[in-house]
């Protein structure tokens, strides 16, 4: 199959022998700069697209901001380099040298220079080239760049930004507005946001806030744009690129543009395709409209399938324009008199790639040889729900009086990505209960609101409480409690947690110390099955930390660490974190760590009945432990701890509360749902292997371009879940039913690159999209592809492997 970058630089009309290959996606941002609220006409369209974006060769632009707005130029012949290899982009711009800068801008733009220059009678450019002394006349006779005096020019005078702010104002009076482009003439600026520009002259002052709310010109900072600061050849690059996207300036040969490079989609699952339109503009080798140019245009969704050995359109290609695929037929769409297209638009429902390409009639496209102007859409899922959030820990149940948390509604699709929907309504109410002295209480006050999204589909809402009486801890607690309704039931929104599930039954306020019972700082749904209502409550406290709140949380450095038995064989290790219900770290808390191979038989040393008190500033206490083996492993890990809960410390009744003192077990909050960790202790993947299929991928890294799977046998999983359900943490039934060793389970890494060959299901990919689909989930959020199967697989660069990820088999009985 040809790749869509190796097409060969051949001329599709020998009249044109201009058409150089493109690719062109605009960085667009419609109606006004979401950077810069106060640029309220940008340009919709670029002119540095397509072969006015190829690397214009200058080793001193790389990584500038202005490095693109170069070789934009170099491609118009407007400003070329000092050398073929040096631009000098720091050096300051003469009034000579930006004379011929705007003369050359003049022709691409459409603005009309006088037939012959006619002598503006300055006496101080005779040592300028003829070329030079004909820009300065030209463009003082035209009103663009006037002399500094009735007969001086100021050739060699630096260039002020306040002074180019003008020219660039006068240059765009007299050029012809191109698609997306504002006119000026028609723009009065309505925004001021410079402060530094008050004592300029007046028609200076207008030019200045003219660009800028054109988007050509930006200030030093958001409030100074230092006018009398000489202009450098970088930010005149800049400047006149931006001038030149008002105009008809585009590049030579056929170009393609939109409004947006992402489709959002909309409806009830967010997969409705969106309109874009496509404006495809035809230039000739001066940057003159051409006219009346048939074009072809095709799309494809998956590119890969495009197109056949020889180069012709297959099946994976869909005609948009014109009779005939991929040929050029009379029902082409052709250029307008401005040299444009711009009625075709596009349902995009799915990443897009578009080809635009002309010929003579009947010409077919060939891959291997045509040139075409190229577009890449991507497409985003729109907006099906709204992820509530709070930034507290994830074990923490209340707050410290003056701590500031941070609720966070984010406009999302169905996968949780977020979306950029603005304007989306919610209705947010409140009720706010102050803290109060001891013996008294606290206030209490409801309120409710309309809040909108912003540009970044998100509302951001803070709380705060202070401390009646700072050092008694005896006030009472202080609550709000929110409750969020999307009041749009067309909008196809659903309300969720931070993790994208539908939230749990509602806890209600707090009536007692019972933490079944308090506003825990978590997201609920309010009443049986709402989804479009979520209710949040939020404790401020100062009251000493319930020991009976305290959580254990088990974390480690890698998830898993490949097979060894080299020397000390391979190292891994393990946390443990303990914290109170305040998010604090508790210090001073004896943990023993164990783990499933009691037996010794995967070859784990160091971690089985460790012990260690949790650090007194970080909570927490950390074991490192080798394992001696180059075979597969599944290792599983838990902790175990007590803590002595002193009599009067307990916030319950006093029958929930303990005698003088009395030792427990801590719940630990593992990272499974077994309620603990796992290691997984890969093997490298034998070379040659012929085929092996293997039960379920659990890791797989683009860093590393790694595949870690494992083969399960056996029914200790469901053992170690019944005896985690049976007994609390700790118990021996519990032990025993951990330490179930499943001596069958492997564990295997494969390595993966793009020498490989890859495929889904049974379809070829690229290792891109191969790479995708290992993160596919299905209808339930559950893993899409578990299964795995290598052939002829080797860890060497040089050789080729294939891999096969597919669905799990469907259960007997089923379809």
């Amino acid at each position: 199959m040809t790749g869509l970058l190796g097409r060969k630089c051949l001329a599709v009309l020998a009249v044109l022998g201009l058409i150089a290959a493109l690719l062109a996606v605009n960085p667009r941002q419609a109606t006004a700069d979401a950077d810069n609220p106060d640029v309220d006409n940008p340009a919709e369209y670029s002119a540095c697209v397509g072969a006015a974006a190829a690397d214009a060769g200058f080793e001193d632009i790389e990584g500038i901001s202005g490095e693109d707005a170069i070789n934009c130029l170099a491609h118009y012949n407007i400003a070329q380099g000092r050398t073929e290899t040096m631009f000098s982009p720091v050096e300051t711009i003469t009034r000579w040298q930006m004379a011929l800068f705007l003369s050359r801008a003049a022709g691409p733009a459409g603005v009309v220079l006088p037939a012959s220059p006619t002598d503006q009678g300055f006496t101080d450019i005779g040592a300028l080239s003829e070329a030079a002394q004909a820009a300065a006349n030209n463009l003082a006779e035209l009103g663009i760049m006037p002399g500094t005096s009735a007969t001086t020019f100021a050739p060699n005078t630096s260039v002020s930004r306040g002074s180019m702010a003008t020219m660039l104002d006068e240059f765009l009076k007299k050029a012809t507005p191109g698609q997306g482009g504002a006119d000026v003439t028609k723009l009065n600026p309505d925004d001021n946001v410079f402060t530094d520009i008050a004592t300029v002259a007046r028609n200076q002052y207008i030019s200045i806030r003219r660009v800028y709310e054109l988007g050509i010109t930006k200030g030093v900072t958001e409030t100074l744009y230092r006018p009398t600061q000489s202009v450098t050849r970088e930010q005149m690059a800049l400047f006149i690129s931006r001038t030149l996207a008002h105009t008809v300036a585009r590049p030579a040969g056929l170009s393609i543009q939109s409004l947006k490079d992402t489709a959002t989609g909309s409806g009830s699952d967010g997969t409705d395709g969106e309109d874009i339109n496509l404006v495809i503009s035809m230039r000739n080798d001066d940057f003159q409209a051409m006219t009346d140019v048939p074009v072809d245009v095709f799309t494809s969704t998956d590119p890969d399938t495009a197109f056949m050995e020889d180069g012709t359109c297959d099946t994976g290609t869909t005609q948009r324009e014109g009779s005939r695929k991929c040929e050029v037929d009379g029902n082409d769409e052709r250029t307008d008199s401005a040299g444009d297209i711009t009625s075709i638009t596009l349902t995009v429902d799915a990443d897009t790639t578009i080809w635009a390409w002309t010929g003579d009639e009947g010409d077919k496209y060939d891959n291997d040889e045509t040139t075409s102007a190229m577009l890449e859409l991507a497409f985003q899922k729109g907006a099906t729900r709204l992820l509530v959030s709070h930034d507290l820990d994830d074990d923490q149940t209340k707050m410290k009086f003056g701590r500031t948390v941070k609720v966070t509604i984010q406009v999302a699709d169905e996968d949780n990505n977020p979306v950029a929907k603005e304007d989306v309504s919610l209705g947010i109410s409140q009720t706010v209960t102050s803290a109060a002295k001891q013996g008294e209480t606290g206030s209490s006050n409801a309120s409710s609101s309309t809040q909108k999204t912003d540009a970044s589909g998100k509302i951001e809402l803070s709380f705060t409480q202070t401390d009646p009486t700072a050092g008694n801890n005896g006030d009472t607690d202080a609550t709000v409690v929110l409750i969020i309704r999307d009041p749009d039931a067309t909008d196809y929104i659903k309300l969720k947690n931070s993790e994208g599930e539908a939230p749990g039954a509602f806890r209600a306020a707090p009536t007692g110390d019972d933490p079944e019972t308090r506003n825990d700082g978590m997201v609920h749904e309010n009443g049986a099955g709402n989804s479009d209502v979520v209710r949040m409550g939020l404790t401020w406290s100062d009251d000493d930390a319930n020991p009976e709140n305290h959580t254990l949380k088990l974390s480690q450095r890698d998830e898993y660490t490949l097979a060894s038995a080299e020397g000390p064989g391979a190292q891994s290790s393990v946390t443990a974190t303990v914290t109170n219900e305040y998010g604090e770290p508790v210090g001073g808390v004896l943990v023993t760590f164990n783990s499933n191979d009691d037996e010794g038989i995967m070859g784990i040393v160091n971690v089985r009945n460790k012990s260690g008190n949790t650090g007194a500033r970080s909570g927490a206490r950390r074991v490192s432990y080798q394992r001696d083996s180059d075979t597969g492993g599944i290792e599983t890990i838990w902790a175990t701890t007590s803590v002595v809960v002193q009599k009067g410390t307990c916030l319950g009744s006093a029958a929930d509360c303990p005698g003088d003192a009395e030792d427990f077990t801590l719940q630990i909050d593992g990272e499974d749902a077994d309620g603990a960790l796992v290691h997984y202790w890969p093997a490298k993947a034998d070379d040659a292997t012929s085929t092996a299929e293997v039960d379920e991928i659990v890791i797989r890294s683009t860093e590393d371009n790694t595949i870690v799977f494992k083969t399960t046998k056996g029914d200790c999983a469901d053992d170690r879940k019944a005896g985690d359900e049976a007994d609390d943490l700790g118990t021996a039934d519990h032990n025993e039913a951990m330490a179930c060793t499943e001596t069958d389970d492997t564990s295997s890494v494969a390595v993966y690159d793009d020498n490989d060959h890859f495929t889904v299901g049974s379809q070829p990919v690229t290792m891109e999209d191969f790479e995708k689909e290992l993160d596919a989930k299905d209808d339930n959020g559950d893993p899409k592809y578990t299964r795995i199967e290598l052939v002829n697989y080797s860890d060497t660069a040089s050789d080729v492997s294939s891999f096969t990820i597919s669905e799990p088999p469907a259960a007997a009985g089923t379809s």
